[in-house]
């Protein structure tokens, strides 16, 4: 009698599981309820990028450097050769379009006259040079005839002051012969002098 109790028990525990599996495996699983989500830590604050150094380049046009000039003649005359040395460094390279394109516009005598000396001194013997001989303005003619001679260590002729010009380069037969017809029609005396230390030479 107590085996068939025992029986009855695993029959009924077996059945109980049994059950207990079939009921939970047609009900969806669902995890388990998370908790509040927990925040990250702030990140570290980014440090600024330090300031970038300003970083000039020089940019320089026939524009800016007839600026120069402009700008030179109305400071200090004992500093405007030195500027009028430097631009024509600046401008050996431009020299030929200088002399066609900027110093014929160019209202200003003294600055037209400066142009031309800057420019005219890299291209000496060049008839874009000589047409300024028969410039309307007489400091622009006395400019080109100096630009003609410029010769560094030669004796000097002053253009303004403050320029003072080194002549006594030998110029070629060309430009000798229009600086002389320039000089035997020339009617300004500065101009003449200029066109004398021209032609004088070495």
């Amino acid at each position: 009698m107590k085996g068939l109790v025992w029986l009855c028990l695993l029959v009924a525990g077996v059945a109980t599981a049994v059950l207990g599996v079939l009921v939970l495996k047609d009900r969806p699983w669902a995890p388990p309820a998370a908790g509040p989500p927990t925040e990250a830590p702030p990140a570290p604050p980014t440090p600024p990028e330090p300031p970038l150094e300003p970083t000039l380049r020089p940019y320089e046009t026939t524009s800016t450097l007839t600026e120069d000039l402009r700008d030179a003649l109305a400071g200090p005359p004992e500093a405007l050769g030195g500027e009028v040395r430097r631009v024509s460094d600046r401008l050996k390279a431009k020299a030929r379009s200088v002399l066609v394109n900027a110093a014929p516009g160019e209202a200003s005598p003294r600055v037209r006259a400066l142009l031309v000396l800057a420019a005219g001194r890299h291209v000496p013997d060049e008839a874009i040079l000589l047409a300024f001989l028969d410039d309307r303005e007489a400091l622009v003619r006395r400019a080109a005839a100096l630009a003609t001679a410029h010769e560094d260590g030669g004796g000097t002729f002053a253009l303004l002051p403050g320029v003072d010009v080194p002549t006594g380069r030998a110029v070629a037969p060309a430009t000798r012969r229009a600086l002389e017809e320039r000089l035997a029609r020339e009617e300004d005396e500065g101009v003449r002098g200029a066109l004398a230390a021209a032609l004088r030479g070495p």
